[in-house]
């Protein structure tokens, strides 16, 4: 063995050692699967704990305590006012949540959006709270509303009730613990209301016990009087009276009528030699004011008066003149002109007559002889006139049995619908249209011509261009009956007298149903005065209590009032607005005890037609003369 040997081999074995050391640790120099006596080893490092984020969001609108939400058993209580909300345990990564409102707040309502998701890297900031005031109803009952115009306040909330309306409720609710005030802001027409119980704060509930409490006001009734001298008068509402004075101008029933109750205004008694009527349709309704505008007029009970003519017809019959030596024989159509002057013609002259005021009588146009002819004066000749009216321009119509003809001022006759000589019922224009028997004829404002014709049972109108249509009666046909209704759908049995007043309304003498009728201007029928066809005779009274016999000419009176030539009794009836009936006038034989019939003696004779001047004076034809009642 050679030392030196073994000293490089330990040298070399140190330096690979240190190398080893050098590079790998001393760990790393030693063959562990050689070594009996090896280290462990060390224990991996712990996992890093899993990422939470939190869960809230914002608020709106909170304003009371009280409010607790939830994420499972998570819970947070939100204080008053709060804006925002975060629960105090996160959620870990890719967990999911639900937030929940699990305590309302006091007198308000929370509800909530996007509400559920996931975890998923960042805080849920996103939940919305949106908190309102619990609201509730507020309403009530009304009782006595008798009209419309009621307004009820609650702050800036309104609501108008209808007429008759049981209860209301306001659009906007009121909050919890809020404050409520009920008030009456406008009344309602002809009313008055009160609250009950309006005040207060809203609780958990509906408020509907608010009472609102109306009662009709109370109105007087009253008016004018025109012409009365004497004493004596009573008028009367039911069992409320009233006596003026002679020369009242005015008067006052001392009881007052609710609004939207009836009243009837009637002469009780009547003065001392006087007739009065009184103006108006009864019963009347009352409005929302005292009626000061009623009319009752009174005339002298003073007989008749001759105005022209005389009472026993002079040979030839027809005479022009002045006054009493004139003739002007039984004249069926009497009508007055703007100036006063007086248009007549009859089946007795078959001619048109004019009178002046002063009372000079002179013929406008026929030649009183029975024809058809068309012509200029006296060359013109007419059939059967009975009927007269005015144009707006002043120009004549004339109904002549089956014609109607026209005749200007200055006497130019023409016939301008129908066939004088042919009968029919024919809806046309000009001489194409066909009446049969033509008795009464009137005008309204417009020009329009209303015609009974009478054996036709309708009511026909004509244009001022000479379109003739039906306006009333005959079923769609020529049907005689007594039937109300609205244009052909009521029935008339020969209507003959006819008169219109200011308003349009068209007033029949319904001949055969022993009736007086009313026509609007819109075409509706109804009864005025009498009982129908089953019920002649002569009663005073009110609407179908009073009884007509023949009834063959109608004229305005004061006050809306109607005269009635009632020729089955020789009689003057006077009926109201209201269809109350009385008799002015009558042949003594046929007057019982029910009827004073003390106006005026009836002239001797046939009373062939009445009239009426712009005041309501009447006129009479009788014999050949034309009488007039009052001054």
């Amino acid at each position: 063995m050679r030392p030196t040997t073994k000293l490089s081999d330990a040298r070399r074995g140190l330096t690979l050692l240190f190398a080893c050391v050098a590079s790998a640790g001393l760990h790393g120099c030693w063959d562990d699967s050689n070594s009996s006596s090896a280290a462990p080893a060390p224990a991996p490092a712990p996992a890093p704990a899993p990422a939470t984020f939190t869960v809230g969001g914002g608020i709106t609108g909170l304003s009371t305590a009280g409010l607790v939400l939830a994420n499972g058993a998570d819970t947070v209580a939100v204080a008053a006012s709060a804006t925002g909300f975060t629960l105090p345990t996160a959620v870990a990564q890719g967990g999911s949540y639900a937030v929940t409102v699990q305590t309302q707040p006091a007198g308000e309502h929370c509800s909530l959006t996007n509400a559920t998701g996931t975890i998923n890297g960042a805080n849920a900031s996103d939940v919305t709270v949106a908190c309102a005031a619990v609201a509730h109803t507020l309403s009530g009952t009304i009782s006595g509303l008798p009209s419309a115009g009621l307004v009820l306040t609650n702050g800036s909330d309104k609501v108008s009730p209808a007429a008759g309306a049981l209860s209301f409720n306001f659009v906007l609710p009121v909050a919890e613990g809020g404050a409520y005030a009920v008030s009456v802001t406008t009344q309602p027409s002809g009313a008055t209301c009160s609250v009950g119980s309006g005040t207060g704060t809203m609780g958990t509930v509906d408020v509907a016990s608010v009472k609102v409490t109306c009662a009709a006001n109370t109105y007087h009734v009253g008016g004018t009087i025109t012409g009365l001298t004497a004493a004596g008068l009573i008028l009367a509402n039911g069992t409320d009276t009233v006596s003026p004075a002679a020369n009242a101008t005015t008067f006052a029933l001392p009881g007052t009528v609710a609004f939207g109750g009836s009243y009837t205004v009637e002469v009780k008694q009547q003065p001392t030699g006087q007739t009065c009527v009184v103006g108006g349709s009864y019963p009347a309704t009352m409005g929302a004011g005292d009626v000061t505008n009623l009319a009752v007029s009174c005339m002298a009970v003073s007989g008749l008066s001759v105005v022209v003519g005389q009472t026993s017809c002079p040979l030839p019959s027809r005479v022009d003149g002045n006054g009493t030596s004139a003739s002007v024989p039984f004249a069926e159509g009497l009508v007055f002109d703007r100036n006063g002057n007086l248009f007549v013609v009859g089946t007795g002259s078959r001619a048109v007559q004019k009178i002046t005021p002063a009372g000079d009588v002179t013929t406008l146009a026929g030649n009183g002889l029975n024809g058809t002819a068309d012509g200029t004066g006296s060359n013109a000749s007419f059939g059967f006139p009975q009927g007269i009216a005015l144009d707006t321009a002043g120009n004549l119509y004339v109904s002549d049995y089956y014609a109607i003809r026209y005749v200007t001022q200055a006497g130019v006759v023409t016939t301008l619908a129908g066939n004088a000589n042919v009968p029919g019922r024919v809806d046309a224009t000009g001489t194409a249209a066909r009446f049969s028997q033509t008795k009464s004829i009137v005008t309204d404002t417009a020009g329009n011509a209303y015609i009974a014709d009478s054996a036709n049972n309708l009511i026909r109108k004509m244009t001022p261009a000479g379109v003739v249509t039906t306006f009333a009666g005959g079923g769609g046909g020529t049907t005689a009956g007594f039937v109300d209704g609205n244009g052909t759908a009521a029935l008339l049995s020969a209507p003959v007298g006819l008169a219109i007043d200011a308003a349009g309304n068209l007033y029949v003498a319904d001949y055969l149903n022993w009736a007086i009728r009313k026509i609007t201007s819109a075409g509706v029928v109804s009864t005025l005065a009498g009982g129908g066809p089953s019920n002649a005779g002569l009663a005073d009274g009110t609407g179908s209590a009073a009884r007509f016999g023949g009834t063959t000419d109608l004229a305005l009176g004061p006050a809306g009032s109607l005269y009635v030539l009632d020729q089955s009794y020789t009689a003057v009836r006077l009926v109201s607005a209201s269809g109350v009936v009385t008799t002015l006038a009558a042949d003594p034989r046929v007057v019982t005890g029910t009827i004073s019939a003390t106006a005026f003696t009836m002239p001797a004779g046939q009373v062939a037609g009445i009239g009426a001047n712009s005041s309501g004076t009447l006129y009479l034809s009788a014999g050949c003369a034309i009488q007039k009642f009052g001054p």
